[in-house]
């Protein structure tokens, strides 16, 4: 497999599961659970030796979600951000990517028709939902919004100002 810092190969001597990365060699442990449809297989961290879906692949070693410190993008977002998610997330849920003006979070939602195979009582429900977190979402970006138009207002102002466009419109 080829990666950003070169070739990582895999592969099977025997029972162990080997990997390389570079000129480094690395045993991939593995381990099973027992699931409610059968068997669970799982992969061991080399280095903290916990149970894992998935191992991230570094410069030269392989490690688990924690043991990199990585995060999930969600969890470095704001509660702005977060909700902007969620909408967007419902209104696909409801209008399922058949109505392109629910793309746009100016349109609002209300105007939008029923869609068809729905029944009204779903839709009256996953309708009030959207409404109430589009709303927590206008009240919490609201602050940012006014400062980036605040910002935008300033240089128009300033722009008017140095083109001496204020003072030829007071003096008609």
């Amino acid at each position: 497999m080829e990666t950003a810092i070169g070739k990582v190969f895999f592969r099977q001597e025997g029972a162990d599961k080997m990997v390389e990365i570079g000129d480094k060699t690395l045993v991939l442990n593995t381990t099973s659970t027992r699931a409610g449809y059968g068997v669970r297989h799982w992969y061991q961290c080399p280095h903290c030796h916990s149970r894992c879906a998935h191992l991230f692949i570094g410069k030269q070693d392989l490690a688990c979600r924690k043991c990199w410190d990585l995060h999930y993008a969600s969890q470095s977002e704001d509660v702005s951000g977060r909700l902007l998610r969620s909408v967007r997330k419902q209104r696909l849920d409801i209008w399922k990517g058949q109505l392109a003006k629910a793309d746009c979070l100016y349109n609002s939602p209300v105007r939008f028709p029923k869609p068809k195979r729905m029944s009204m009582k779903t839709f009256q429900r996953k309708l009030a939902r959207l409404l109430k977190t589009e709303a927590a979402y206008w009240k919490s970006s609201e602050p940012k919004l006014a400062r980036g138009f605040g910002r935008v207002m300033r240089r128009a102002e300033a722009a008017i100002r140095s083109a001496g466009w204020e003072e030829k419109n007071h003096t008609q």
